[in-house]
């Protein structure tokens, strides 16, 4: 076996003993933290309670036991797939967010998009996890929303995980200077927290959660590696992926507080015709203002339509909107 495969094996091992990253187990042991050739410690077993425990428990009802803490999983008799899946963080809230506006569209083009949207989902998930490291405060109820979900009410699910989403939504954009130069770079600042996250887990669930928001880190470095090669045999970066997700956070906000969502025609204070392009949020409530692209006749095979125009990017605020009705000029 070469020395690649040893460093190999011995970062995994290193990962699974220690809850972190493959990347991290790599770098830790590139910097001497680690020894290939040491012994594995013998796993410690901790008896767990045969059923989750109720919110609040700190351990007094089961000495000896170490506390199974509830998870959406867990509600298994009469609820709804979706609903557990919408209550899940970060994977399974991403999934469902995307499942809801892709399958919403069922057409040809649609269909094709949604195989790039399947491989595109991973991105909320770590918006997401990052959010919540960071701002804990967005993290739903622990007792409402498993109140939501054993009820199976998908509504109620919703409106816990609000906050969250509306915080995802506000940093995420479709702008690519934005991205490039404020959302992106947020988004490596975290990865590199937790490549080097070395702190001291105490429960199984912990060292659960380091390994999801651990894998999905190491997706967000393999994205920026040019893996495609183009027409002329160059090797391309990825496209952008990020404006799938913003547009679905914004149809699901949409959709709960009214307003117009990507894709609707709208006309503009002084009358002209446009497209939303995307959505801008408050704190709260409905949304304070479009990010639209004005319409203009068609040139090219689409004569006597309207088409959006792809360089116009214009912010307008969500009073000067109004609901699109066909003109006589139009």
């Amino acid at each position: 076996m070469t020395d690649d495969k040893h460093a190999k094996r011995a970062a995994r091992d290193l990962a699974a003993r220690e809850g972190i990253s493959y990347t991290a187990a790599r770098r830790r042991l590139a910097a001497g933290a680690g020894d290939v050739d040491q012994e594995p410690r013998p796993p410690v077993v901790v008896p767990t309670t045969s059923t989750p425990c109720p919110e609040g428990c700190e351990g007094s009802g089961h000495p000896g036991t170490a506390c199974w803490t509830w998870r959406p999983a867990d509600a298994t008799t009469g609820v709804r797939w979706e609903v557990r899946r919408a209550a899940e963080l970060p994977g399974g809230r991403a999934d469902q967010v995307m499942r809801r506006d892709e399958e919403a569209r069922e057409n040809t083009s649609s269909r094709w998009a949604r195989l790039h949207a399947w491989e595109t989902k991973w991105l909320l998930a770590l918006v997401y996890a990052m959010l919540t490291d960071q701002r804990p405060e967005l993290l739903p109820d622990r007792a409402r929303l498993r109140a939501a979900v054993e009820a199976d009410d998908l509504a109620a699910v919703d409106a816990a995980m609000e906050p969250l989403d509306r915080a995802a939504a506000r940093l995420m954009t479709k702008v690519p200077a934005v991205w490039w130069g404020e959302v992106k770079p947020r988004i490596d600042a975290y990865a590199h927290v937790v490549e080097n996250d070395v702190r001291e887990l105490s429960t199984w669930q912990e060292i659960d959660a380091r390994h999801v928001v651990g894998r999905l880190v190491d997706q967000w470095r393999r994205t920026w590696e040019p893996t495609v090669r183009n027409a002329s045999g160059l090797l391309e970066a990825p496209g952008v992926l990020w404006v799938a997700v913003k547009g679905w956070l914004d149809a699901l906000l949409v959709d709960r507080h009214g307003g117009h969502a990507p894709g609707a025609r709208v006309r503009l204070g002084d009358g002209r015709p446009a497209l939303v392009y995307a959505v801008e949020w408050g704190e709260e409530g409905p949304p304070v203002a479009y990010r639209v692209r004005e319409l203009e006749p068609g040139r090219h095979g689409n004569a006597g339509r309207l088409v959006p125009c792809l360089t116009s990017d214009v912010l307008a605020p969500a009073a000067g909107c109004q609901e699109y009705a066909p003109a006589a000029e139009d």
